[in-house]
This record gives structure tokens, C-alpha cells and sequence, in this order.
């Protein structure tokens, strides 16, 4: 069946933008030579996206040998709007403005607690927007889009099927509703996790890598699959969920090895302590607390091994809040690792993005949303 002029226009659209972007100052003529395109056609779409101002002619190339005209040089524009990312899943979260090339332009941790009332953090993360808006001298005219990225099960059209109760101080206030009110512009859900694998894949340490699993283990446990490059998502946008595999005494993994089950352990066989005194004595080789962590590193391993198994992906990154611990967790995890029986070893990697891997991948997100929102108008 043939394809009408709009499907055809969008097609050749967005292959042209996204050469665009990725080769800054190129000209119609290699667009046309590399996406066998006929040049008046590529001439065509390109006058619409500048029109559209997403991009913009930038001075002028080398004439060929034969002479002639010298071609006009390409540039996507990333400052065509901006978009404000909130990443939620941290102990505290974090809120940070990008352009359309994934720079983050400012970034800030809110100085938020968990038990503050939904008034004082539906207004901290919205002065924290408006704030470095102002800061950057940005309009909030120009914010293109926000998006949010918080634990649950979350579709592409925003909609929450299950977020784990322990995390509804922050993912039942209304926060997108607010913030779509309060800047009058979209604003989207995604799953902070799945935020934080599309980070690392970009930015960080799985930028050489096709196919990882990302597992963020801190307040909750998740992890995300990158297969061949893509995001698995399964079914139900829920593979990846780590945190609900079962284990032997019936409860599920994240009750034993997040920030509450390791604080639970180790009240037991030390004293009580909140996370960042155990961040402390890991680091300083506190031999009672590096024992607790090695336990949970083993049960944790075995579960990340299970998965790298069944998937035949041996490349795993691991992050989170539990990435600021020393060194136990991580060699504990990784001696599990290597008892594998593949031909290839599972290779484990700490986030090189730490906190900010989902910001990272917030950005990256929100600027294809925008571009394909533009193109298909």
C-alpha cells in the first residue's frame, strides 16, 4: 500500500532532522547523498524545518573541487525551547533544566523531606523550575516540556498502573497535574529507572554497549533492560521489576535488600543507624557493617544473575543511592557475578552518572517527544 504525502513528509522529516543532529554543519547535498534522497525534496523539508525554527542555516561549507557555490552548513537548533526534568527516585530529589541536546543547563537538589506535606513539595519543585528558569534568563514560555521521572509502572501516555506504596509521599500529590497547571505546558510521566538505563546508554559507562541491565537499588530496588538499543518494556511496561521478584521466606526482594531491609539487618547485628552513617562506616571499612552489606550483596547478585541468564546480557550497571556505599556491596555483588558458567562473564559497572543518570535520560526522552509532537503537527 502506498504511503500518503503526510506519512512521507514525516518520514523524511524526521530522517533529516535526526541526521541534522547528528552531524552539526552538514549540507542539502550530503543530507541528500546519505539518506538517498532527491536534493528538491530534501530542499523542500528543510525550508519547513526551519520555518518551524528547530533548525537553522550557520554560515558556509568548502565549494567542491569543481567549484561553484559553496554549500550553506546545517544546524539543529537546541535552543528551540527547553525542558525541565524532576527525578524522584532519589533520597532527595533533584530538579534540572536541558536544552535539546541533553545539556543540563542547571541542576538543584531539593532540600525536601519525605514527610513534608503535599503543599510544601508541590511548591518546592515548582519554585525550584521557575527559579533556574529565571536564573538562565529563560522565559517559561519557552519550557517545550517538563517531565517527570518516578518509580512505578508507567504507560507512554502517562498513565499509572502500580506505584509501590512506599513511594506515594512524593507519587501521590498531583505533581504533574500542578505543574501542568501552574506552566501551562505538557508535562509527562515516565519510569525513573527506565530514565536512568537511557541515561547510562547515552552519557555514561554503557555508552559502548548495545544490550545492559540497570539495577538502582536505594529506597526501592527496580531495574531497567536495554536490548539491541532499545528499551524492553514488556507487556505491560513493568519487566524490570526486581524489587517483586520473590525470595526463599516468601517476602519480596526489594524488602530485603533496599535502604529499609539493610537498615532492618543491620540493626540487628549492630545498633540502629540512618543511611548516610552506613554510606560513613562503609567507606571507613567498618568491618560489622561491611559484613551486612556483603549479605545483601550476595542475595542481590543472585537475583541480578538470574536475569542476566534469562536475558543472555552480560553487561549489568548498577546505581542508585546504594552507589555512594564502599566497596563490600559492590565486590560482593560481583563475586556472585562471576560464578557464572557462560563462555561470557557478566561485567558489572557502577553508574557513571550516579544521581543524575535519570536526568540524563529524562532529556533524552523529552527531546524526541518534542521533536516527533513538531514534526507531526
Amino acid at each position: 500500500m502506498k504511503a500518503d504525502s503526510s506519512t512521507v513528509r514525516i518520514i523524511n522529516q524526521k530522517s533529516i532532522l535526526e541526521t541534522i543532529y547528528e552531524n552539526d554543519g552538514i549540507s542539502k547535498a550530503d543530507l541528500a547523498l546519505r539518506l538517498n534522497m532527491s536534493k528538491p525534496s530534501v530542499s523542500r523539508n528543510v525550508a519547513d524545518l526551519i520555518s518551524m525554527g528547530i533548525v537553522r542555516e550557520h554560515g558556509e561549507g568548502e565549494s567542491t573541487k569543481s567549484g561553484g557555490r559553496k554549500p550553506t552548513k546545517l544546524r539543529f537548533d537546541e535552543d528551540y525551547c527547553y525542558i525541565a526534568a524532576v527525578e524522584l527516585s532519589s533520597k532527595q530529589p533533584i530538579c534540572a533544566i536541558g536544552d535539546l541536546k541533553s545539556n543540563v543547563l542547571r541542576l538543584v537538589k531539593l532540600g525536601l523531606d519525605k514527610n513534608d506535606s503535599s503543599e510544601v513539595k508541590l511548591a518546592g519543585v515548582y519554585e525550584a523550575i521557575r527559579g533556574m528558569l529565571a536564573e538562565l534568563s529563560i522565559s517559561e514560555d519557552d519550557l517545550g516540556l517538563i517531565i517527570v521521572s518516578q518509580p512505578g509502572q508507567i504507560s507512554e501516555d502517562s498513565k499509572i498502573a502500580y506505584v509501590d506504596t512506599f513511594h506515594h509521599q512524593w507519587t501521590n500529590i498531583g505533581l504533574r497535574e500542578h505543574l501542568q497547571k501552574k506552566f501551562n505546558t505538557t508535562v509527562v510521566l515516565r519510569n525513573d529507572v527506565q530514565m536512568a538505563a537511557i541515561g547510562e546508554m547515552n552519557f555514561g559507562s554503557a555508552k559502548q554497549f548495545e544490550s545492559l541491565i540497570f539495577v538502582s537499588c536505594g529506597v526501592g530496588l527496580g531495574s531497567s533492560i536495554i536490548y539491541k538499543g532499545k528499551l524492553f518494556q514488556g507487556d505491560n511496561h513493568a519487566s524490570g521489576e526486581l524489587g517483586a521478584f520473590l525470595v526463599a521466606d516468601g517476602r519480596r526482594l526489594g524488602q530485603v535488600v533496599s535502604m529499609d531491609g539493610l537498615l532492618e539487618h543491620i540493626s540487628e547485628i549492630n545498633k540502629e543507624m540512618d543511611f548516610d552513617e552506613v554510606v560513613e562506616k562503609s567507606i571507613a571499612d567498618d568491618a560489622l557493617i561491611n559484613q551486612a552489606l556483603r549479605d545483601i550483596g550476595r542475595t542481590l547478585g543472585q537475583a541480578i544473575y538470574n536475569c542476566c541468564i534469562m536475558m543472555d546480557i552480560s553487561t549489568v550497571v548498577f546505581g542508585g543511592d546504594y552507589a555512594r556505599l564502599g566497596s563490600a556491596l559492590f565486590e560482593s555483588i560481583e563475586e556472585t557475578l562471576n560464578q557464572t558458567f557462560l563462555p561470557s562473564k557478566i561485567a558489572l559497572h557502577k553508574s557513571a552518572l550516579q544521581e543524575a543518570a535519570g536526568i540524563f535520560g529524562s532529556l533524552v526522552i523529552a527531546k524526541d517527544i518534542i521533536l516527533k509532537n513538531l514534526i507531526e503537527l
